[in-house]
């Protein structure tokens, strides 16, 4: 009770009001019919008016809670009337500055009723707000968030009130101020997905297009971070419409080639707009494809005159280099990191799924998923093994283990890990064959090269910073892509791709040897160890050796066969030396039909050392970083540091037996490579320890031996 309302309990008049006022409240709570209510109406009415005088009405809380139970949405039409003729008695006695003052009072029950009332009581309603309302001006802002979400719903096109309601909010915009206004308009956006359709409507039909947007900042409101939280919001919500029309505000307010948002806010929206592709919807992907490549909803060219190119295709792809690509890597690694949300309520598993079905989609542009897979793939990678990681808890399980029938009977029962790896199988499989182990390979150089820079910037006896991706992180990362890639999809996977990648590994480990430590070493010697497992001869005659030919990007095949049977067994006599023999014996199994094979192989080809070719001329300097044309991409790691140079004395002997050079084929290469890389292993880790350890030279000599006789 406020100071007025004491003073005026002095009067023995007003003192007989409140008791009237008391008395027609209590009729309230005998009523059990609706009829009930409307006398109940009838009798608070007649008491207000007969004291008219009085700008004070009293019971004012109990009076607002009893009229906004009479507009309950269950109750007829007849009552929501007989309430509204209340509260306009209550408005006409109070005046606008007690209104004002008591907003929250009387409007609990008022903004809710548009959405549900009949067309009989829209009148009336639409009437309290233009004649009591209206007039409040900018003492309407505490109330203005609440009666945009109550008016906005009479924005129905083909209404018959859709007319009314516009001349409403735009009598609202000016009284209150455009900027305040638009802040309220986005905070109810925001709040209550009923009012999205109409509220980006009444933006799109306001919007000027003559003019930018820099010239209609006040649509923005006062607080950017709002906009862009409505927009993000509207832009996944569960209606196409709303989606659509989102898409059509996106494309007006926020391009690219301007700066009304910070990059972001930008990122934040671009993140959210994103999910609309798993709609499979064309007009929701036109919106999208033209806002990423520089085109208005009409496919009329934007951007800065000076870079509109005339031909469509060519300004598609300057604009979206210059502008969007950036934004659009940063956005798909967010998806991938979980750091944008859905709009949605949605099961973990479908939030997990989201952004490889996000990428799929983007894939089939052109223009847009394969000029981002190179910078994303990695973060796909990492986002899997970690999904699955916290699944299935792989701690427990040993790395690089040849055996992953224990992993493939993890993911069978686990429903939401056997969904992962289809889901990111179905994204493989997208790509060119030799794509993905291209990739792999120019990250691992990349590492490795990551790895020298580091010692050479801390320094002799320097603790080096970890890299973003170390080179341990990234040799697991390719064990455990090893184990769930499905490698049977096309033949040349396991005959041509794999032996490369072995090879351009075994160029980087020699070349950086020196730069690695034991650990990483030895994960790096365990992954190739498991490489080699995955490898399958190719299905050729032993006749046609003699016309294939190793080149750059492709496996030859008859010398791969040739090759095999000596680098298994030096590969893992190398684990020996590090691991001390820790390995069980049955860990060559899975390689020994192989090992057979390439025996048979041998005996049939005894005189290919013969009449094998100068290494030194042939591949003197392999560039292990390169590829064939068709593998070239703009982001391919240089190799000039990587290259590797075979003995020279080995070329010299090898042309001496022989009179026509042949090329080598991968295996031999590889396995020639290997030999420098055991020699430089032997030199930089073994040598020091014959002084201190003679016995540990005799074990290590035994073990080549050993090696020799297997071959």
């Amino acid at each position: 009770m406020n100071t007025e309302e004491l003073e005026l309990l002095s009067d023995s008049k007003y003192r007989n009001y409140v008791a009237a006022v008391d008395k027609a409240l209590k009729s309230f709570e005998y009523s059990s019919e609706w009829a009930d209510l409307i006398s109940a109406l009838g009798k608070l009415n007649k008491v207000l008016q007969n004291n008219a005088k009085y700008q004070v009405v009293p019971k004012k809380l109990t009076i607002g809670k009893r009229l906004a139970q009479c507009l309950h949405p269950a109750l007829p039409s007849g009552v929501h009337r007989k309430a509204l003729e209340t509260y306009e008695i209550i408005f006409k006695i109070i005046g606008p500055k007690r209104l004002a003052k008591d907003l929250f009072l009387y409007s609990s029950g008022l903004f809710p009723l548009l959405t549900n009332a009949a067309m009989s009581v829209k009148p009336a309603l639409l009437g309290l707000y233009e004649t009591y309302y209206l007039p409040l001006g900018k003492t309407l802002k505490p109330g203005l968030q609440g009666l945009l979400t109550g008016v906005l719903p009479g924005l129905e096109e083909g209404s018959e009130y859709y007319d009314r309601t516009n001349t409403l909010l735009e009598k609202v915009a000016s009284a209150v101020e455009q900027s305040a206004f638009y802040s309220a308009l986005w905070g109810s956006i925001l709040t209550s997905p009923a009012v999205r359709l109409p509220g980006i409507t009444y933006v799109l039909l306001h919007l000027n297009r003559k003019l930018s947007m820099e010239d209609q900042l006040y649509i923005i409101g006062s607080d950017i971070e709002l906009m862009v939280e409505a927009v993000s919001t509207s832009v996944q919500d569960s209606s196409v419409l709303v989606q659509r029309s989102t898409l059509d505000l996106i494309l007006f307010c926020f391009p690219f080639h301007m700066s009304q948002a910070t990059r972001p806010d930008m990122i934040r929206i671009l993140s959210a707009a994103l999910h609309v592709v798993l709609r499979r919807d064309m007009s929701l992907n036109r919106r999208l494809y033209a806002w990423l490549l520089g085109f208005d909803n009409n496919g009329v060219k934007i951007g800065p005159r000076s870079t509109r190119h005339s031909n469509p295709e060519e300004h598609a792809t300057y604009y979206f280099n210059t502008f969007s690509k950036d934004m659009l890597v940063q956005a798909m690694v967010g998806i991938l990191q979980g750091k944008a949300m859905g709009g949605e309520e949605e099961s973990v598993l479908m939030h997990d799924l989201k952004p490889f079905r996000i990428l799929i989609s983007l894939l089939d542009k052109p223009e847009l998923g394969p000029a981002i897979l190179e910078d994303v793939l990695i973060e796909v990678f990492r986002t899997l093994h970690s999904q699955c990681k916290a699944e299935l808890d792989l701690q427990t399980q040993s790395p690089f283990s040849k055996d992953h029938t224990q992993l493939s009977s993890k993911l069978r029962e686990n429903k939401k890990t056997a969904e992962l790896i289809k889901t990111a199988n179905l994204l493989f499989n997208s790509f060119e064959p030799y794509y993905m182990w291209d990739y792999i390979a120019r990250w691992f150089e990349e590492c490795c090269r990551r790895t020298l820079n580091a010692r050479l910037q801390a320094g002799p006896g320097g603790n080096c910073e970890p890299s973003e991706l170390s080179l341990i992180e990234f040799c697991l990362l390719v064990d455990f892509l090893l184990d769930i890639v499905s490698l049977e999809t096309y033949i040349e996977i396991q005959t041509e791709h794999l032996p490369q990648l072995l090879l351009r590994m075994v160029s980087a480990l020699t070349s950086h040897l020196q730069a690695l430590g034991l650990a990483e070493l030895t994960d790096c010697l365990r992954l190739c160890s498991k490489i080699l497992s995955k490898v399958q001869p190719p299905l050729v005659s032993p006749g046609a050796e003699g016309s294939l030919q190793f080149s750059v990007g492709k496996a030859s095949s008859v010398g791969e066969k040739e090759e095999k049977k000596l680098f298994p067994a030096a590969l893992e006599s190398t684990s020996e030396v590090f691991e001390d023999s820790e390995n069980p014996p049955s860990s060559r199994s899975s390689e020994s039909g192989f090992t057979e094979f390439v025996q048979y192989q041998a005996e049939k080809n005894e005189d290919l050392d013969h009449t094998a070719g100068n290494c030194q001329g042939q591949h003197g300097a392999l560039p292990v970083g390169s590829t064939s044309s068709e593998t070239e991409t703009a982001s391919t790691v240089g190799s000039e540091d990587t290259v590797v140079h075979p003995s020279p004395t080995m070329g010299h002997a090898s042309s001496a037996r022989g009179g026509k050079a042949k090329q080598k084929t991968v295996m031999q290469c590889c396995l020639e490579y290997f030999q420098q890389f055991l020699t430089r292993l032997v030199t930089l880790y073994i040598t020091p320890c014959t002084a201190a350890s003679p016995a540990f030279t005799s074990e290590f000599c035994s073990v080549l031996k050993g090696d020799q006789a297997v071959r």
